[in-house]
């Protein structure tokens, strides 16, 4: 009995020191179990957190694509297809203006209309003031957006009525004219292709201030549409441009005998490099042209090559306030002041002689509040004219403006604005055109 119980005690106690080893084995398996869920619930993370990356790219790209269509048209577009916006604008633009030529007649042409700084009479007798009105500068646009898989392509096709017509007597009617047309391919991110009548290349248009004028600074700012194919690479902050334009050739007789015309006689393109630049408020445009200036009247024919700069821009301030301006020199010709100065001269002997112009102007706009605002402007060209031209041409243009203008809603502006501007010729003589104007435009 007593061995019994004695084999019974061991028993028990074997089986008490039995069961701790057990239950830690048990422990480390469960363990090692939770260890591997974690392992497997971390993974499974991981895939899901790779899978929520790759939709939100997806959906990026899509909204990157979306945000390029928009960025091609203005807002308001329409859709026409899957692909395509069309948008449409413009302004509706009234003058009226008081006139006065101090140096002869009025001349009756579209120098009533707008400011042409070579239609200012000098080395007469004035006739007083004229009163004329007009909406010939109001305009229109069409534009197109279209997204396909070769990148954004854009369109635009733009009108005024600046180029004549019927008579004031009944009708006041007027031939609408184009100004824009050109199709824009941005075959990637960062770069496009552009082919058809726009701006030159060689003109910053965003340099040109606020003016109650249809140009404003119009003596001394390049100012240009043509024909041509641009290429635009997108460089950081700025960009770099490159374009083949479509050329002419304006010139004055220097005692050849062959009268002053226009010429078209290139036998290249006009070539213009040109660079955007930003710092801070500050952006500005850097432009070189190079230009064959030629002519071929049947019997005497030249060509020389022209060359010239131009550097505009623009700063604005931390009120909103700015200043504009722009600077050019070189063989401009009909590049700048409307043509004021022609390209150069044929001498007795049928040699071409380019003329060197520089010009520019510098404008700046005060914010007198939301709705009130001024510009200051003043313009000047200046021309060393080809030897042997006779001095009767032009030497200088110049003119100054000063506006206000009141806006009661973006898009609706009243303005009033002085007008003072000149020409001189090489032999002194000289003219002066005196103008009142006052406009309201509403944009649309």
């Amino acid at each position: 009995m007593k061995r019994t119980l004695i084999a019974s005690f061991c028993l028990g106690l074997s089986t008490l020191t039995a069961a701790p080893s057990a239950a830690l084995a048990a422990d480390a398996e469960l363990e090692q179990r939770v260890k591997q869920m974690e392992q497997q619930l971390q993974e499974l993370k991981a895939l899901l957190q790779k899978e929520k990356g790759e939709r939100a790219a997806q959906v990026g790209a899509v909204n990157d694509k979306v945000a390029d269509v928009a960025k091609a048209a203005p807002k308001d577009n329409l859709k026409i297809g899957d692909n395509t916006t069309l948008s449409y604008g413009g302004f509706i633009k009234v003058d009226g203006m008081y006139s006065d030529y101090n140096d002869g007649p009025r001349p009756a042409n579209i120098g009533d209309e707008i400011l042409v700084p070579s239609t200012i009479p000098v080395g007469g007798v004035g006739e007083g003031a004229q009163f004329d009105s007009h909406v010939k500068t109001s305009r229109f646009f069409f534009k197109t957006a279209t997204n396909t898989d070769v990148g954004v392509i854009k369109s635009h096709v733009e009108l005024d009525f600046l180029s004549g017509g019927g008579d004031e007597r009944v009708s006041n009617s007027t031939n609408p004219r184009i100004r824009h047309a050109f199709l824009d391919w941005g075959y990637s991110d960062n770069a496009s292709l552009l082919v058809g009548q726009t701006w030159s290349t060689f003109f910053n248009v965003g340099a040109l201030p606020e003016a109650v004028d249809f140009i404003g600074p119009t003596s001394g700012t390049i100012f240009n549409r043509q024909a041509q194919i641009r290429w635009t690479k997108k460089l950081g902050s700025g960009s770099f441009m490159m374009s083949a334009e479509n050329p002419s050739t304006s010139l004055s007789d220097g005692g050849s005998g062959i009268a002053a015309s226009n010429f078209d006689d290139n036998g290249v393109p006009d070539i213009v490099l040109r660079y955007n630049g930003a710092s801070g408020g500050h952006s500005y445009a850097v432009s070189a042209l190079g230009r064959e200036v030629s002519y071929d009247d049947g019997s005497l024919s030249e060509n020389e090559f022209g060359f010239a700069l131009n550097l505009a821009g623009k700063v604005v301030f931390a009120n909103g306030n700015d200043i504009r301006y722009s600077i050019a020199h070189g063989n401009l010709g009909r590049y700048i002041a409307l043509n004021a100065f022609r390209d150069g001269g044929i001498d007795a002997a049928g040699n071409l002689e380019l003329t060197d112009i520089t010009g520019g102007y510098i404008a700046y706009r005060q914010l007198w509040s939301d709705k009130l605002r001024s510009t200051f402007q003043y313009a000047l060209s200046t021309a060393d004219l080809a030897p042997g031209l006779a001095s009767s041409n032009t030497e200088t243009v110049e003119n100054f403006e000063v506006n206000l203008m009141y806006s009661p809603t973006p898009k609706l502006t009243f303005g009033g604005a002085v007008i003072k501007a000149s020409r001189e010729l090489e032999n002194g003589l000289d003219g002066e055109l005196n103008r009142f104007q006052v406009t309201a435009k509403y944009a649309f």
